[in-house]
């Protein structure tokens, strides 16, 4: 098996479990999820950023393209969707907040960052993934440069120097977010840390937030 086909896999089980805790409780996030990006978008993004999309994460665009409705992120979408106009603001259903764009939004956020605190190397490639919101200040990103660092997983915010090595990988990261949310818990990163936003639901959505944040009634059922 190809390092490509390990990442293939491990990411397509981890989005299963995760798309099926979605399914059973909290059904307005999972009907929001849009259908696989295309090959030729994903192809010219990289083309465009000029960097190799890590596998883990353009294997979860080969499942959906992005957490979310387009609409969430300021994008209409295309009629062969099938997705109605209008999005119901349920894309940021990843710890802390986050959600994943479209692939095509992905150049709108080559702005992040790469350009705080970057070093005065050519070949580093920082590629902004998930944010908190469609302006993409904080959130996510991915280490493109070539080299043993490739596809490691780092957090970004306005103003502040991105931190690396959040995670090894995009689908070591995904693989702990599912492991958090059946184990109703904070995700862990690499260093041990736990964070405190725990999952939870309002309005049949997934929300991750302190424990003392607003869920339906229904949550009493699996808490």
């Amino acid at each position: 098996m190809t390092d490509d086909q390990h990442h293939e896999r491990a990411v397509a089980g981890a989005w299963a479990r995760i798309e099926a805790w979605l399914r059973e409780h909290a059904p307005r996030s999972y009907r929001m999820l849009p259908p696989p990006a295309e090959e030729a978008d994903i192809h010219e993004v990289q083309q465009q950023l000029d960097l190799t999309v890590p596998p883990g994460l353009a294997a979860f665009y080969r499942l959906h393209n992005g957490t979310g409705h387009p609409a969430d992120f300021g994008w209409t979408p295309e009629p062969e969707t099938g997705l109605p106009l209008q999005g119901q603001e349920t894309a940021w259903l990843l710890p802390r907040k986050y959600g994943i764009p479209p692939v095509q939004h992905l150049p709108y956020w080559d702005e992040g960052p790469q350009t705080i605190g970057r070093p005065d190397d050519p070949m580093v490639r920082y590629l902004a993934f998930a944010a908190t919101d469609r302006s993409g200040l904080y959130g996510l990103f991915a280490d493109c440069t070539p080299g043993p660092g490739y596809g490691r997983i780092g957090t970004f915010a306005e103003a502040d120097i991105p931190k690396l090595g959040v995670w090894p990988s995009f689908t070591d990261y995904l693989i702990e977010v599912a492991d958090a949310l059946y184990e109703n818990r904070g995700v862990e990163y690499a260093d041990g840390r736990q964070d405190t936003k725990v999952p939870g639901l309002v309005d049949q959505a997934l929300v991750w937030d302190g424990p003392a944040h607003p869920r339906d009634p229904q949550w009493s059922r699996f808490a």
